[in-house]
């Protein structure tokens, strides 16, 4: 314990400098866990959303990078509904929009038969009657951002559409969109007979063969398809992938500072109290417990930097999550697994900061150390 107590007595005599240092540390987790958590949580609305629907499988055009850049015939549902094993398809049309009030949200069209609309739960009003057109269901999130109710107009680029429902879902995702019938959708976004993505539910989804064997028809059916698990949804999404390449890379960049800011921190100190190491040498301290004082100081600083970095990064990815434009879009998670792994990461970081000042201060000559003042 008196071991212990030194090193944490020996951080406290610079409090300004050891305090900017675990902030250093606590900034640079904190935009880890907001940078990642961002990514996983866009990443967990698509994945919900399919979720939501009841979806198996979705099917997009080969060469797509993103899921609302893709293009495929619509009529392309009937042939997919003969493969043997599939059970329902339904052709979607999705893209961004920008709302009345100026934040953006999702528009989907859907075919006025599709599967996809008996997995709504409607909070209020109903579903578009069999060929009603130039109608929308709002997601709640999307109607209590724009305080629409059924029976209210929402003017969407060039078109005026009359909210008919309120649905409510999981996903954040589906509750921020405005869900229309297909043919009305494909003329808004000039895509007629168009559709981003088909989606899939199979026969015996629970049987993994069963479902590998579908898969294995309809791609073979299917050339110029690709057909993906709904849990390989936001994996196969180039632009998702891109995002989270560009939030580790951001986050290793922030690591890397930190553990410089270490690495001086405690450079400092063992330039500052190079008369007390002398001193411990003296009486007795072998070199191995000088190194392993001056690497627990940085542990310490590590630790107490990655406690208020952990915290702040979880204030600030649900902050982050909550601002109008990003609302709708971020379901945020941060789970036990990504904690454990940034904290272990936070540790080692401490532990590799302290190892050069704590070899330097093992290298002092035990009489120099003495005369120095």
């Amino acid at each position: 314990m008196r071991f212990v107590s030194i090193s944490i007595r020996n951080l406290g005599r610079r409090p300004l400098r050891s305090s900017l240092t675990a902030l250093g540390i606590a900034v640079a987790i904190a935009s880890l866990i907001a940078l990642v958590g961002l990514s996983r949580g866009v990443e967990r609305a698509w994945v919900q959303s399919y979720v939501d629907r009841g979806t198996h499988l979705m099917a997009v055009r080969k060469g797509t990078v993103d899921v609302l850049t893709g293009s495929a015939d619509e009529r392309v549902a009937e042939r997919l509904r003969r493969v043997d094993g599939v059970a329902a398809v339904a052709g979607e049309l999705a893209d961004l929009v920008d709302l009345e009030n100026g934040e953006s949200g999702l528009v989907i069209g859907w075919a006025p038969d599709a599967y996809l609309w008996g997995t709504m739960t409607l909070v209020d009003g109903r579903l578009p009657a069999p060929g009603e057109q130039n109608c929308a269901v709002a997601g709640e999130a999307a109607a209590l951002a724009l305080g629409k109710k059924p029976g209210d107009t929402l003017r969407l680029g060039t078109r005026t559409f009359t909210i008919v429902g309120v649905s409510r879902q999981s996903s954040v995702l589906m509750n921020k969109s405005i869900i229309a019938p297909l043919p009305t959708v494909q003329d808004l976004l000039d895509r007629q007979g168009k559709v981003t993505t088909f989606s899939l539910r199979i026969t015996h989804p629970d049987d993994p063969q069963e479902l590998a064997a579908v898969r294995a028809r309809l791609a073979e059916a299917f050339p110029d398809l690709l057909f993906h698990d709904t849990k390989e949804v936001a994996d196969n999404n180039h632009v998702l992938g891109l995002f989270r390449a560009l939030a580790w890379a951001t986050s290793a960049v922030a690591l890397a500072m930190a553990l410089v800011v270490v690495l001086n921190t405690l450079l400092m100190s063992v330039v500052e109290r190079t008369h007390e190491i002398g001193v411990l040498s003296a009486v007795g301290w072998q070199p191995g417990r000088v190194l392993a004082m001056i690497v627990l100081e940085g542990v310490a600083l590590a630790a107490v930097g990655s406690v208020v970095g952990t915290a702040a990064g979880i204030a600030g990815l649900h902050w982050l999550a909550s601002l109008p434009h990003l609302r709708g879009f971020i379901q945020p998670e941060v789970t036990g697994r990504v904690l454990i792994e940034i904290a272990s990461a936070t540790l080692l970081l401490g532990f590799l900061g302290g190892l050069y000042p704590a070899w330097r201060a093992t290298r002092l000559n035990t009489v120099d150390a003495l005369r120095h003042e």
